[in-house]
């Protein structure tokens, strides 16, 4: 049996699952810290059910003030831009000016479609990245213009920085999608939260030493402890699908909107053939970012605050007619919810945590020979890459993930190249 643990709300929500079917729920209190919350919803448990738990999986965020930057810095490799351009200048804030006087740019890159690509001068890096560390950074994100096309920019710029200087250096495209600047911002986001994610793991590990321990995280809405360490900014999609796997358990729904409160605010999500809404970029605290960023709309409580009267819920609802309004969690619990589901979907995102499955997508913009679609080789190295990543994130290696290849000619270049995106969904280990 898994136990499923949702910290998100504010009551702390329990659910025991059999596979598909849901046994036992609770609530407890939040405590004064998580190692004392987590043994208080341990504690709470049937013992016959205790002993038959094996499997632990948390659904956690972050809030604002876990975010540390104070040591976070990046190289962007490309051609020099015009001071709006700049790493970090969007980002806003205090936060903001001190990224930006850990950044730097180094002459180098790709064109989108991978006609011209030139690797940084690797004297040029080192000199730029000791400035970097100079200024205060010792964990640096290493971004390139066009890698989509040429993710090998990052990974060789970050390889000479690890040999010659020592440093931490994560690359950007891993974390993001099209937008060097989003992908900036979603690297350092997640740098910024490590520190928080290796504490929780800490604490949990401390409350159930003896349980297989994982995380609502990611597309697929699973990742194991060393998985939420290195990607903790996936939780915040991970949690919503999470949810979205609870309420398709309960209800039978595949199509719908998701409603759920947090702190100040209540965000509402599209849900369409059971998967989160995807949009291009979204932001957290300010600041865009485009890692598995979701099509929602987050409005704060309070006077003024009708959802009935927001143009953007009118407009979420227009694109979306005839799907259902499905409210989890404090929403639900406020009554917001389907009639006769007997308070269920208060624990959706419980439920829904031991339910989910490791997910990975790459996406790549690759050249083709005349009248053929993306080389065979270079999908099938994809694949096998996305498989690898599964396996490290925690899915089982065997049976081997389940894999597929969505190939699409990129139609308003003239240059030969399609968009590869390769999924690849397995089972947690």
């Amino acid at each position: 049996m898994q136990l499923g643990i949702d910290l998100t709300a504010s009551t702390v929500r329990l659910a025991v699952a059999d596979g598909e079917q849901l046994r036992f729920t609770a609530e407890v209190q939040p405590q004064v810290g998580l190692v004392e919350t987590l043994a208080a919803a341990r504690a709470c448990l049937p013992p016959e059910l205790d002993s038959a738990v094996t499997a632990v999986r948390i659904a956690i965020v972050p809030g604002k003030r876990d975010l540390q930057l104070t040591d976070v810095g990046v190289l962007r490799i490309a051609p020099r831009s015009m001071a709006a351009l700049r790493p970090f200048a969007a980002w806003p804030g205090t936060a903001g000016a001190s990224l930006r006087a850990r950044s730097a740019e180094v002459p180098g890159g790709s064109d989108f479609v991978g006609n011209h690509k030139l690797p940084a001068d690797p004297t040029q890096l080192c000199e730029a990245a000791s400035g970097v560390v100079a200024a205060g950074a010792s964990r640096l994100v290493v971004s390139a213009a066009g890698a989509p096309s040429a993710p090998w920019l990052e990974r060789t710029a970050a390889g000479v920085l690890r040999t010659e200087l020592g440093l931490h250096v994560e690359v950007a495209h891993e974390l993001g999608g099209t937008g060097v600047r989003e992908r900036e911002h979603a690297a350092a986001l997640n740098l910024g939260l490590t520190s928080w994610a290796e504490a929780v793991v800490a604490d949990a590990r401390r409350a159930f030493p003896d349980s297989d321990l994982g995380f609502a995280h990611g597309m697929g809405g699973f990742g194991s402890a060393a998985e939420f360490v290195r990607q903790p900014l996936g939780v915040f999609h991970g949690v919503v699908r999470a949810a979205v796997l609870g309420v398709s358990r309960v209800t039978g729904h595949t199509d719908f909107i998701l409603v759920s409160a947090r702190d100040d605010s209540t965000t509402l999500v599209g849900v369409t053939g059971g998967e989160p809404d995807r949009a291009d970029v979204e932001q957290l605290w300010g600041v865009t970012h485009n890692h598995l960023a979701l099509d929602s709309v987050e409005l704060p409580l309070g006077a003024g605050a009708d959802p009935a009267t927001s143009p953007l819920v009118r407009r979420m609802l227009a694109r979306r007619p005839g799907y259902p309004v499905v409210a989890i969690g404090d929403a639900a619990a406020s009554g917001a919810e389907p009639a006769g589901l007997s308070g269920f979907l208060q624990w959706a995102i419980a439920f829904g945590a031991t339910q989910g499955r490791v997910t990975v997508l790459i996406e790549r913009v690759l050249r083709r020979g005349l009248g053929t679609h993306a080389a065979a080789e270079q999908t099938l190295a994809l694949v096998e890459e996305a498989v690898t990543r599964a396996t490290l994130a925690g899915a089982a290696p065997s049976p081997e993930p389940r894999s597929s290849a969505d190939v699409r000619p990129l139609a308003y270049v003239s240059d030969p190249v399609d968009t590869v995106r390769v999924r690849v969904s397995g089972a947690p280990a």
